[in-house]
């Protein structure tokens, strides 16, 4: 229930580039915060679509808090719901042994078990499957170093001023309802236009 390159407006990605908003990604209707969603696909995109120069920080900077963010989130689950499985079995055990009613409350177990599975489609039933998390936290981790080298950040051009230069070059008004999709192939038209020509001399 979050934007893509096929759905999100130049002016709303740009209101995005500027103030960082990373809300700016929730479609109209999705109550629920940015970070419960995966949004790799939406920056892959954008890099895919614009390359590495057209926005500022944002694709990379935003990328990478809110994956970051994702990793660490679901490690503390992972840890939580280890300890309310082995506490759950433990109670289990005692009324087994001891053939006493025991508290069967697995706090909130039910809420941790229906997030992880909303953000990487693990349904956390036993051991097995918590290993099978764990698997799925390294994958993110590993994914996360290797698409985020450190490097110094480059200070970029605004989005919006290669929005409004696109525009120019195309000799067209300005469309601030065009998604980033149909303004990544207008870009590219741009840039061919733009192109030095060749003087036709031989070298």
């Amino acid at each position: 229930m979050i934007h893509n390159i096929h759905t999100m407006d130049i002016r709303t990605y740009g209101q995005l580039d500027q103030t960082e908003d990373l809300s700016l990604l929730r479609r109209w209707y999705n109550p629920f915060p940015v970070k419960w969603f995966d949004t790799d696909e939406f920056f892959l995109a954008l890099r895919e679509l614009f390359g590495e120069d057209t926005s500022r920080s944002i694709s990379d900077e935003s990328y990478k808090i809110i994956s970051y963010n994702r990793i660490l989130m679901l490690d503390r689950m992972l840890r939580t719901m280890s300890v309310l499985m082995r506490n759950t079995n433990e109670r289990s055990l005692f009324s087994l042994l001891f053939k006493r009613d025991v508290n069967n409350d697995t706090g909130n177990l039910d809420i941790y078990v229906q997030k992880v599975k909303d953000i990487t489609g693990i349904e956390v039933k036993d051991g097995d499957d918590l290993k099978l998390l764990q698997k799925e936290i390294q994958r993110r981790l590993d994914k996360y170093k290797e698409l985020t080298p450190d490097k110094p950040i480059e200070v970029k051009s605004d989005f919006m001023d290669v929005v409004l230069a696109v525009f120019s070059i195309m000799e067209m008004a300005y469309t601030p309802d065009m998604k980033l999709s149909e303004f990544g192939r207008l870009k590219k038209l741009a840039d061919k236009k733009n192109k030095p020509k060749d003087n036709g001399e031989d070298k």
